[in-house]
């Protein structure tokens, strides 16, 4: 979805000399996540659950899953957050697991450094290829040593 609206933004851009920005929104929990957005073409990312997850956070261990304005509506879930550490610890480190749910900055930066980007604009640009074997390949070998997987 975020690389079709990157195309849409490309699109309206060329039509209006418009430029208009891409959030990504739902399922970001990592820097891998952050990351892949990022590359599909997001200029910034929603960070719903791991923030609700820092100590100390207003909702106390709870967040709306989904937007909503009045918490009786059926639009949204109250769902519980497991705290992770300080908001600094989850978005810039140290992280102590390796389940990338920590140090989400550094996420992005070891995924920039590693295809050889250096600045967001430019990664925002980044040819994506989907590789289905990434979701399974090493996985046995991580379950069982409970490595890297949360």
């Amino acid at each position: 979805a975020i690389a079709d609206a990157r195309g849409a933004r490309i699109r309206h851009l060329d039509e209006t000399g418009r430029y208009v920005q891409v959030i990504a929104d739902g399922g970001m929990r990592t820097g891998g996540d952050v990351s892949k957005a990022i590359a599909c073409g997001a200029d910034a990312v929603m960070l719903g659950s791991p923030i609700a997850s820092a100590t100390g956070a207003p909702g106390q261990g709870f967040h709306w899953g989904m937007a909503t304005f009045h918490p009786t509506l059926p639009r949204g879930a109250r769902v519980e957050t497991r705290d992770l550490g300080t908001l600094a610890e989850i978005l810039v480190g140290p992280a102590h697991e390796n389940d990338g749910r920590r140090n989400i900055f550094g996420g992005l930066r070891a995924s920039m450094a590693t295809t050889g980007y250096a600045n967001v604009r430019e990664f925002q640009k980044a040819e994506v290829m989907v590789a289905p074997a990434l979701q399974t390949e090493g996985k046995d070998l991580q379950r069982s040593q409970k490595v890297g997987m949360g």
